[in-house]
């Protein structure tokens, strides 16, 4: 495996390292943002809302290109029967690009966003869009191989490179059975999101339902708790502190979030923007057998649309729709209060991690084959 040192960062678990301690790591320098502010002595990075201008700047493709440089040096030194690379970082695309051109090894490209239309920090301008645009089409061409994590990106690369059509295979995000245990239930009707907040996944309207819910239906305010649970950013934990009902958990290792998410009564998971931003914990949702409310339509979330028409508990609503989200979650309270509990079953057996990953070992044995 190759990567670059230690960098700040807002959301570190050092516990899944644990996982893959058989694995080989080589870590090199880097010029990056994350890693020069690691070296200044920084360890945990917050966004703030007037960084994002700066990196609008340097998303040229992003602003990890100065690893770039780095990371070739020493992939073209490394044994390998082929190369897997993924991204986000896209700057990571390019090295790889470079070092499978160099050593004439297989090149299997992982697209865990789309590129060229990248949700979370878009390209503007034209001269960034035909410098992206230029490299998407000459790697995905020079690629033996291409996973994406969803139909929303394969459409999309299929659409602009129609040649690449045959390469490409969907493999989501998947989920560990093993990590969804029975867990003990709190006596308080308790709410639960997973996951980052920030602007296409902003809480208000569902906070806005939820207080409007005890203000009008005479709930008590320790009747029911919502925890919030994974990275928030600061503009958004102001607004979340306004609201006595919420737990803000923050950032927890990987299981114990997992615990503190299945603990809980309904999940709401809130997504908005287009459709190339798309919860990437739609599986983990459907692993706890919660019921689940979403707040905001989107084409990104097409596997929960799916499973909640194959007779999983849940339901979509507009994000404004603050009037049906209050109504659904006072259905649930009054059957919680009752003592009947809704229980789904994923109907996604098959998108378990190890099945998945078997798929993935299939795809890159066929090209290491291939090439030999």
């Amino acid at each position: 495996m190759l990567t670059r040192k230690s960098i700040a960062y807002h959301s570190l678990d050092s516990d899944l390292a644990h996982e893959v301690e058989a694995v080989p790591v080589m870590k090199t320098e880097s010029l990056d943002p994350a890693r020069l502010l690691y070296l200044f002595g920084m360890r945990i990075y917050r966004p703030k809302t007037w960084h994002m201008p700066i990196k609008q700047t340097i998303n040229f493709p992003d602003n990890k290109i100065g690893w770039i440089p780095f990371a070739y040096a020493a992939g073209i030194r490394i044994e390998c029967d082929s190369i897997f690379v993924t991204a986000p970082p896209f700057s990571s695309f390019i090295s790889a690009y470079s070092i499978a051109k160099r050593i004439g090894k297989p090149l299997i490209l992982d697209f865990r966003d789309a590129w060229l239309e990248y949700p979370f920090i878009p390209y503007k301008g034209k001269r960034k869009k035909q410098f992206v645009s230029y490299w998407e089409k000459k790697i995905t061409t020079f690629s033996s191989a291409i996973i994406v994590v969803n139909e929303n990106i394969r459409e999309s690369l299929i659409k602009k490179y129609p040649h690449i059509a045959e390469k490409i295979a969907v493999i989501p995000n998947g989920y560990d059975p093993d990590d969804f245990v029975a867990v003990q239930k709190p006596s308080t009707f308790t709410i639960a999101y997973l996951g980052t907040i920030r602007e296409e996944r902003n809480p208000q309207s569902f906070l806005k339902a939820v207080h409007e819910l005890i203000h009008k239906r005479e709930i008590g305010m320790t009747d029911l708790k919502i925890k919030f649970i994974g990275h928030i950013e600061d503009h958004y934990i102001r607004t979340i502190k306004n609201y006595e009902f919420v737990e803000i958990k923050g950032h927890l290792p990987y299981h114990e979030a997992i615990r503190e998410f299945s603990s809980s009564h309904l999940a709401i998971m809130i997504t908005t923007g287009s459709k190339y931003f798309f919860p990437s914990r739609q599986n983990e949702y459907l692993a706890t057998g919660l019921p689940i409310i979403v707040c905001g339509k989107s084409e990104g979330i097409r596997l929960l649309e799916q499973a909640f028409h194959k007779g999983y508990p849940g339901w979509v609503y507009d994000y404004h729709d603050i009037h049906s989200i209050e109504n659904k979650i006072f259905t649930l309270y009054q059957q919680f209060k009752r003592g009947k509990s809704i229980i789904g079953k994923t109907p996604y057996k098959e998108f378990t991690r190890e099945n998945l990953t078997k798929k993935l070992a299939k795809i890159i044995k066929k090209q290491t084959r291939r090439k030999e």
